[in-house]
């Protein structure tokens, strides 16, 4: 059977991990790449970049399927942009899932997520668009992660937790069960949160504590 194409945006260092989830996963052709003008023509993992983001109209018409492959680490804005130009373009941005991952048939995933390597989502979590669910890392059972989260390398986040929308939760961190996070935040490497909090601010150590805000 034919594969359908994909347009990929981006072309660092995350792009190229989501190129071999989206090899392995087999239902995509990569059909290109769109990154800065200076890279056209150059090859990220061997496909071509073949636009820029001034060439969303154009690429909307010629293609269904795109995928926003910039990482997400200390500001959230580039990927929940450009999804809302997606969006309003009426592109398609499936759901991209490691066969190497575990998500349960009773969670939810909205579009836009990638689900890497060794990522377990468990029944009943509910995961929002356009996310990063990275390497080895933990969503357990009925919680409920909004709009544009990173959610890192290794982190947990326990049972029936609420996460809002644009959060960064950073590599091998841990969230609590029943704990709920607001918007716009970054959880440090290795920090555990104990208590619920509210948005844009950083949150570094065991117990987590507040070093400074986020600013969007």
């Amino acid at each position: 059977m034919k594969k359908e194409e994909i347009v990929l945006f981006g072309g660092g260092g995350h792009c190229r991990s989501v190129i071999d989830v989206i090899e392995s996963e087999d239902r995509f052709h990569i059909a290109g790449i769109v990154d800065q003008e200076v890279m056209l023509h150059e090859k990220i993992s061997g496909y071509e970049v073949i636009a820029n983001d001034d060439d969303i109209p154009l690429l909307a018409k010629q293609y269904k399927n795109f995928f926003i492959t910039i990482g997400h680490i200390r500001n959230s804005r580039p990927r929940w942009k450009l999804y809302d130009k997606l969006v309003a373009s009426n592109c398609h941005l499936p759901v991209i899932i490691s066969p190497k991952a575990h998500v349960s048939g009773r969670a939810r995933l909205g579009p836009g997520t990638v689900v890497m390597p060794f990522v377990m989502v468990n029944s009943g979590a509910e995961i929002g668009p356009n996310c990063i669910l990275n390497t080895s890392c933990i969503i357990e059972h009925d919680t409920i992660v909004g709009f544009n989260n990173h959610i890192s390398t290794g982190s947990i986040i326990n049972g029936n937790c609420l996460i809002g929308d644009n959060n960064f939760i950073g590599t091998n961190s841990t969230i609590l069960n029943n704990i709920t996070i607001g918007d716009d935040n970054l959880i440090g490497a290795a920090a555990v949160l104990v208590k619920s909090i509210g948005n844009n601010h950083k949150y570094f150590g065991n117990p987590a504590s507040v070093i400074g805000r986020t600013y969007v």
